[in-house]
């Protein structure tokens, strides 16, 4: 891939990410209308070298490009005649995930507590 045409992709990030991209598509059932709701992440990264001569290549070095994005459905807009419901979903991985990291840094602190207390 040219440089140009890498460059090209990394700006239509930019076009991707808006609020477009977090509201999927309306589902109408009856009177209702629901529409999913969804946390999108982008990010990227570029590195290039210089024309430096070094031994291994003379004629310079460098290059590379990378990316990603990360999608997770976060809520669900329900719309009816009674009225309009925001039902969040709940991840539980992230909330267990989240846990074992306090428990496990709560571990370490109360242990180098103890030690700084025994060693007096």
């Amino acid at each position: 891939m040219t440089n140009e045409r890498t460059l090209g992709e990394v700006m239509r990030i930019a076009d991707r990410a808006n609020a477009a991209a977090c509201f999927g598509t309306a589902v109408v059932v009856g009177d209702r209308t629901v529409i999913p709701v969804a946390d999108i992440a982008y990010g990227f990264g570029l590195g290039f070298g210089g024309s430096e001569p070094h031994e291994m290549s003379p004629g310079g070095h460098g290059g590379g490009a990378g990316g990603g994005a990360r999608t997770r459905a976060i809520a669900v807009i329900e719309v009816a005649s009674t009225g309009v419901r925001i039902l969040p979903i709940e991840d539980h991985t992230s909330i267990r995930m989240a846990s074992i990291a306090f428990a496990s840094a709560s571990t370490a602190i109360v242990a180098r507590t103890l030690l700084k207390l025994i060693r007096g």
